[in-house]
């Protein structure tokens, strides 16, 4: 009998950490509205920090060093557009930007090549959820600009408050 109380909990312990060795998905923890807001406001400062420098929303189109993030997103991420593959895509241009790799065409015409920059996956992570989840600030002319180059509604992208996941102040 001592035997039999002593198998069953062992039993109960072996199955739980074979289900997990055996490549069975664990559920993630759902976050709160405070996490969320958190990894939002992290995302923004990453942004601001690493890319307005030449991303900048504020500054006038004549102005700019490199098109705007909005551009950007609009470029990069369509309808069709994982999560998986534009965060693919990120690392690889963050890796080494070329013309090659480039779907912004008409900012290669001018602005030319972004100068490689050198940073951590971890900061190319933040930015990457970042963009993908959220709307990013759009410079008051870029709308007018683009459907000037682009023609309305006749872009691919998903900018201009159409992007995936969360609105800008979480939703």
């Amino acid at each position: 009998m001592r035997a039999l109380l002593f198998l069953i909990p062992l039993a109960f312990v072996v199955s739980c950490k074979q289900s997990k060795k055996s490549g069975e998905v664990e559920e993630t923890p759902v976050q709160t509205e405070a996490q969320a807001e958190a990894l939002v406001q992290k995302g923004e400062k990453t942004l601001s920090t690493y890319c307005y420098q030449c991303h900048n929303p504020e500054v006038t189109m004549d102005n700019m060093l490199a098109p705007p993030m909005i551009a950007v997103k609009n470029h990069y991420i369509t309808e069709d557009t994982s999560k998986e593959e534009f965060m693919a895509d990120l690392r690889i241009w963050m890796a080494g930007p070329s013309e090659e790799k480039s779907k912004m065409p008409g900012a290669l015409e001018k602005f030319g090549l972004m100068n490689h920059q050198i940073y951590p996956d971890s900061i190319i992570t933040v930015i990457g959820e970042y963009l993908y989840n959220n709307e990013v600030a759009e410079p008051e002319w870029y709308q007018e600009h683009h459907e000037e180059m682009h023609g309305k509604g006749k872009g691919k992208g998903m900018g201009a408050g159409q992007g995936k996941g969360q609105k800008k102040g979480g939703q």
